[in-house]
């Protein structure tokens, strides 16, 4: 003995549901479904724009720090050129005595 099962969906008073009630209540999910996918997709997109502006903003900022800090490293190199050269000015004979020294134990250390 063979018993085909059925199931089927009951509506509020308890009869069955018809073919064309599911298939209207499965196009209303579908329908739900859609939306919901479009505003998670609005809501990525929206996630993008503002990780992108967090990045836009740190970027800028790094990009001044950095530049400041290059303003900076360049003055004060600057600083010390200007005052290596006004001690070579004063002793001459100093500045070539140390140039030699320093000459001299480079190329013992490059000979090893």
């Amino acid at each position: 003995m063979t018993t085909a099962t059925k199931t089927a969906r009951t509506d509020k008073n308890g009869s069955l549901a018809s073919e064309a009630e599911l298939a209207a209540e499965i196009e209303g999910l579908r329908k739900d479904l859609s939306a919901l996918t479009d505003r998670f997709a609005q809501l990525g997109e929206a996630g993008m724009r503002t990780a992108a502006d967090y990045s836009r903003e740190t970027r800028t900022a790094a990009r001044e720090k950095g530049e400041a800090v290059y303003a900076d490293i360049s003055a004060r190199a600057s600083a010390f050129e200007r005052e290596a050269s006004a001690q070579i000015r004063r002793h001459p004979l100093q500045a070539l005595g140390m140039a030699a020294g320093i000459g001299f134990l480079a190329a013992l250390i490059t000979r090893r």
